[in-house]
């Protein structure tokens, strides 16, 4: 009975400190999302360069995944989680500090970087802790914390840049990030790890069709978001003539609703299937971007965005678990190889969106534009449902 008490006690913690360090990193990711642009303009860079700085990020996620995620099931989670923080919190030192563009990349680089052993490791932890039953609802909670960061993250962000000036929202930043750390050293101690069997069986998660159709989904679901990002605004401004502030409002509503529905899907997929509900995910985010496109008031428009972030939170948070649930199955047990496949598939859709809604806008128009991605959604969700018609 002790051993059942202090086995929960451990899982509980390592669900608290995998969710508090999503929500940090989250947060900072957000946080610079205000002051950013207009400081790296004040050091006489270009539009181009600004892009460049923000892109960074994703570049850095990118690079750096596949080698924490293969390190993490060598070594284990615990160090991982401590080196992410020590890269968080040297990330927004060096923002606070940065006199030149090049110290603004770098910074931004190391963030992705901090962010691609947080993620990796903290996923795997999790898979780690809980049975394969309880992964969709522990996972689901999880990435609540990473909307919730996001929400908040360029609110806070904007207030304590007018509060006290450039250096103060870093700082800040910096002092979350020894809070996350104290509670990573305390609360995971006592977390067992379990080796994987070598770099080739975790590789060979690669092979895994299915695992490979839910990347597709992953990269759908993380790119949605990034195609409203350059696009929607305009829209908003322009054509519906919607303050920054009404815009700002909007562009939370899909966040929200992402943050609120998470932890439910997780339990209703673990129930009804991973599979079913992706497709179910997709199928809702495909369906509201016409209606985003076509909305006439803010109200419509609001509504558009909230089935939009439950479709995307119902594609992308039974991956998860079904990641750990491969890597199980094949013997590898090697969650952070597979949990770094999916860091992956999400950087490379936080790569695709801008490009694809950039460019779709600018041949075919607004309305169309978010049409033509309705139709590649549908058609990836028929085609993933096919491959996968057995388990939806």
């Amino acid at each position: 009975m002790e051993n059942l008490i202090s086995s929960k006690k451990t899982s509980r913690n390592g669900l608290i400190v995998v969710t508090l360090a999503i929500f940090t990193d989250m947060l900072v990711y957000g946080l610079v999302v205000p002051i950013l642009p207009e400081y790296a303009f004040s050091l006489g860079v270009s539009q181009t360069a600004v892009g460049l700085l923000f892109g960074s990020y994703a570049i850095a996620l990118f690079a750096a995944t596949p080698v924490f995620g293969i390190l993490s099931d060598k070594i284990g989670r615990k160090g991982p989680l401590l080196w992410g923080l020590l890269g968080l919190a040297g990330s927004t030192v060096l923002y606070a500090f940065a006199s030149r563009f090049w110290m603004l990349v770098t910074a931004r680089s190391l963030q992705g970087i901090s962010a691609a052993i947080t993620w990796t490791a903290g996923f795997a932890l999790l898979a780690d802790l809980f049975p394969s039953e309880e992964r969709g609802k522990v996972m689901g909670i999880a990435l609540s914390g990473q909307s919730v960061g996001t929400l908040i993250g360029p609110t806070i962000g904007g207030w304590l840049y007018q509060t006290g000036g450039y250096e103060l929202p870093f700082l800040a930043a910096t002092g979350l990030a020894v809070i996350d750390g104290l509670l990573r050293i305390f609360l995971i101690k006592d977390v067992p790890h379990k080796k994987s069997e070598s770099i080739r069986s975790s590789l060979s998660l690669l092979k895994n069709h299915r695992l490979l159709s839910i990347v597709g989904v992953v990269i759908i679901g993380a790119s949605i978001p990034c195609v409203l990002e350059p696009t929607l605004p305009l829209r908003l401004q322009r054509g519906m003539h919607v303050s920054s502030l009404v815009t700002g409002l909007l562009f939370a509503v899909p966040t929200t609703a992402y943050a609120i529905s998470a932890p439910f899907i997780g339990s209703i997929s673990q129930r009804t299937g991973h599979y079913r509900t992706m497709a179910i995910g997709l199928t809702v985010a495909a369906v509201s971007l016409p209606f985003i496109a076509l909305a006439d008031s803010v109200l419509i428009m609001a509504a558009a965005l909230f089935f939009l972030g439950i479709g995307i939170g119902s594609a992308i948070t039974p991956c998860l678990p079904e990641f750990a649930d491969i890597s199980q199955e094949s013997g590898a047990n090697s969650f952070g190889a597979s949990f770094s496949i999916y860091n992956t598939a999400y950087s490379i859709g936080m790569m695709i969106g801008p490009t694809l809604g950039g460019i779709l806008t600018n041949y075919l128009g607004f309305v169309r534009s978010y049409s033509a991605v309705a139709v590649i959604i549908l058609v990836y969700m028929l085609i993933f449902t096919g491959f996968n018609h057995h388990k939806v």
